[in-house]
């Protein structure tokens, strides 16, 4: 399977209450996230985190699967394959 680029957001409710459950899960996925930034919400009581992920899609599927489980969490991914030419057969298909 191929690796790809991936950018996931992650908005956390109640981030004092959820953060070490959000937390737990991300480090699971350590060794592929590449980069990671976090701000709360002015008010503190929300957190936008996003990740920058190389890995294959089933990996960022089953991290959307865990986080999305907890109460309060909303992921968002998008995805770019790495390999220029999968890209160009994939939107020709």
């Amino acid at each position: 399977m191929t690796k790809q680029l991936s950018l996931v957001g992650l908005l956390v409710d109640d981030r004092g209450e959820m953060a070490p459950q959000v937390q737990e899960i991300i480090t699971q996925y350590g060794t592929e996230i590449i980069g990671r930034f976090g701000v709360p919400s002015p008010s503190k009581e929300m957190g936008l985190i996003t990740l920058v992920m190389e890995t294959e899609s089933g990996q960022i599927e089953e991290l959307r699967s865990q986080l999305t489980s907890i109460e309060g969490v909303e992921v968002q991914v998008a995805s770019f394959l790495e390999n220029k030419e999968e890209k160009k057969d994939s939107v020709t298909s």
